[in-house]
């Protein structure tokens, strides 16, 4: 068994993947709306297809969100002849209106957060800062660090040393988790310990009781 440091004072996670993510996955909860609205699947794979084609800049702000997502959906209204359908899908489809919490991660946090300092670091829209208030998890966090907002993502060291100083903490006092190899990579480049969370073999819990951080 793998234990971490006695000198850990924060855990640094990733948010979608980790703490909460959409169990129907962006295209297919376009799909399945639009085949309920009795569009034919391959009228539904023709425009999102068209759809897909459109170039996405890094997004920073709502403002960019919003047209992105305004013209992503519009040209899928356009190709059905329905404007209206834009609407609905950027509604109901949305990433951010779908996120769902893992069933360990409220437990998990209510524990760790008695025991050390909780922040995020996510490559994220600026909408990701919402669903921390949807699932009722933003009081476990001191900060919640999104590439949006910072311009940077992982995982480039730059956000990682942002997050350090942004807490004022340092690396050896630190721990980060994520459910994507390159940005445990990024992060340890950055000298924080990193817990890779692969979720097709243990849960948020089992890692955390892995490593001896679980507290009751």
């Amino acid at each position: 068994m793998s234990k971490l440091s006695r000198d850990a004072k924060v855990i640094f996670l990733d948010a979608g993947g980790v703490l909460f993510d959409t169990f129907v996955k962006g295209e297919q909860r376009i799909i399945n709306l639009l085949l309920e609205r009795g569009y034919t699947r391959s009228e539904v794979v023709a425009a999102i297809h068209i759809a897909n084609e459109i170039e996405k800049q890094f997004i920073t702000t709502w403002e960019e969100e919003k047209q992105y997502y305004e013209r992503y959906y519009g040209t899928i209204a356009k190709y059905l002849k329905n404007k209206e359908v834009a609407k609905e899908l950027f509604l109901f489809t949305h990433y951010a209106v779908n996120c769902e919490l893992f069933v360990e991660v409220k437990q998990v946090l209510e524990n760790l957060s008695k025991k050390y300092r909780l922040a995020v670091i996510s490559n994220a829209m600026p909408s990701m800062d919402l669903v921390f208030d949807r699932l009722g998890i933003r009081c476990y966090f001191e900060a919640i660090i999104l590439s949006s907002s910072v311009q940077l993502e992982k995982p480039n060291v730059a956000i990682y040393e942002l997050a350090l100083k942004k807490l004022s903490v340092c690396n050896e006092e630190s721990v980060f988790i994520d459910d994507k190899k390159e940005n445990i990579y990024g992060s340890e480049q950055a000298g924080i310990k990193g817990l890779y969370l692969d979720r097709s073999k243990q849960d948020l819990e089992m890692l955390l009781k892995e490593y001896q951080i679980w507290f009751f």
